[in-house]
């Protein structure tokens, strides 16, 4: 008798638990933290860099300003006994580059560059020729010629994209087109003029296995998402000293 009674309450339990199962649900949404975006009022100030290149030491003055749905990028790189490099910028709201403009007197360079759908047309002094024109075929990937704008969303954001690739043109060899791979490598507290501050570390490198050629590492605060500092090359490093306020 009692195992009749003990075998009834075990049939009861696992029927309870089959209706249980079956009974439909409303789905459960995985809720999701959205991705702030970079600030970009931060942006609006002038940036002024410590740049070290074999040892010699170098300023790099930076400045953005926005204008309808185009951000203005301005650099000059400030080199004693040297005339000055200049570089000046065109990017749509998504920081990808539209226009780009390079002055090396250096090495005899002064190029713009501009994008037309799939396609970067080069006109200028480069290649050691004057007055020349190119035209360089590529593909939908995006034009990512400023580092400084271009990684801020995606060098802070948490989506599930670790690396993406994009076009660049060789600043010492403007002709020159390059397909780069930026990867994300960690989140680091870095001492930046006399203060710890959290950043997001990229690796930048040449496509495939031209890694092996050119590798640099760039660190963006992740306050804002903009670059602070980074490591070009063996003897080639950047670091934001100063920032101030512009009107």
């Amino acid at each position: 008798m009692r195992k009749q009674i003990l075998l009834a309450a075990v049939l009861i339990i696992l029927v309870s638990i089959l209706v249980w199962l079956l009974i439909p649900r409303p789905a459960v949404q995985k809720i999701v933290e959205p991705v702030k975006p970079p600030k970009v009022n931060s942006l609006f100030t002038e940036h002024i860099f410590n740049i070290k290149e074999k040892k010699q030491p170098l300023i790099n003055i930076v400045n953005i300003r926005k204008e309808g749905n185009l951000y203005y990028f301005s650099s000059r790189v400030i080199k004693k006994g040297k005339k000055d490099v200049i570089t000046e910028a065109k990017l749509n709201t998504d920081f990808e580059t539209k226009e780009w403009k390079f002055t090396n007197p250096e090495k005899n360079i002064k190029v713009t560059a501009v994008r037309k759908e799939n396609k970067i047309l080069l006109t200028g002094t480069f290649d050691n020729k004057e007055n020349n024109k190119k035209e360089i075929n590529i593909d939908e990937r995006k034009w990512q010629q400023i580092y400084q704008l271009g990684f801020m969303k995606f060098a802070v954001s948490s989506d599930k994209a670790n690396s993406i690739e994009f076009w660049c043109l060789n600043p010492d060899e403007p002709g020159n087109a390059m397909v780069l791979v930026a990867a994300k490598e960690s989140r680091e507290i870095i001492e930046l003029n006399g203060s710890r501050i959290k950043t997001a570390k990229l690796k930048i490198c040449l496509a495939g296995l031209l890694s092996v050629f050119w590798t640099g590492d760039y660190w963006f605060r992740l306050s804002d998402g903009f670059f602070v500092k980074a490591k070009v090359s063996g003897d080639l490093f950047v670091e934001l000293k100063q920032e101030k306020k512009t009107n």
